[in-house]
């Protein structure tokens, strides 16, 4: 994560999902995540007690082999999607991203959008975009319906707060042990590459996408 915030009262955070669609077959099937950063510090101001530096405020994503990825790089890991390659005009592709709040005693306010990567969503020159055919639905760990059947810019929404870990911090490439109730969450995100007039001429077209994961300490 780039330019960590360092307050009085609240820690932001921010981290991106990577995915490169193609039309036709998802070549590049994978999702790279990029997670929180491991040297930022929240500092909160307690009334009425001196200044207390708390752990450091930290979400992270549990790899499919369960183990934890603090994905503080900027490329990120790879994470593959299922039925990528079968990716078709009139098909989608679905994922799920499990998150949790690395952090001992603070909760963690999440939120996500999908934006484009290399500023138009472009892979490489010469390659059409499959944006306008790109349809986006997300759900949360209880299936609640975030968002349905909706283009990339308006695909955003809340995970919700997850809370305090209350548990040991992890470390990268340690595997997950699940801590308190609540402190972990799960996106599941569909992509639907919709046959609409004019798909045709897209034909080995992609589209470079991330989802962009926010969180917002709070307090206990």
């Amino acid at each position: 994560m780039k330019n960590p915030i360092k307050t009085f009262g609240d820690v932001r955070k921010a981290g991106r999902v990577k995915l490169v669609l193609t039309a036709g077959v998802l070549v590049a099937a994978t999702v790279a995540v990029t997670g929180a950063t491991s040297t930022d510090f929240a500092r909160l101001n307690f009334v009425g007690a001196t200044l207390v530096e708390s752990p450091r405020f930290d979400i992270g994503i549990v790899r499919a082999d369960g183990a934890v990825e603090q994905a503080d790089k900027d490329g990120g890991f790879d994470w593959a999607v299922a039925g990528a390659s079968d990716l078709v005009p009139g098909k989608s592709v679905s994922t799920t991203i499990p998150v949790f709040n690395n952090t001992y005693n603070l909760k963690a306010d999440t939120s996500f959008q999908v934006v484009l990567r290399n500023g138009d969503g472009r892979v490489a020159p010469g390659v059409p975009i499959i944006l306008p055919f790109l349809r986006f639905t997300a759900t949360d760990e209880t299936n609640k319906v975030i968002f349905t059947d909706v283009t990339w810019d308006q695909a955003k929404g809340a995970l919700g707060v997850m809370e305090p870990r209350w548990g040991a911090v992890l470390n990268n490439g340690e595997q997950f042990t699940p801590a308190a109730s609540g402190s972990a969450k799960k996106l599941n995100l569909t992509i639907k590459y919709i046959d609409g007039p004019g798909v045709e001429n897209y034909n080995g077209g992609q589209a470079a996408l991330s989802v962009r994961f926010d969180a917002v300490s709070a307090a206990r």
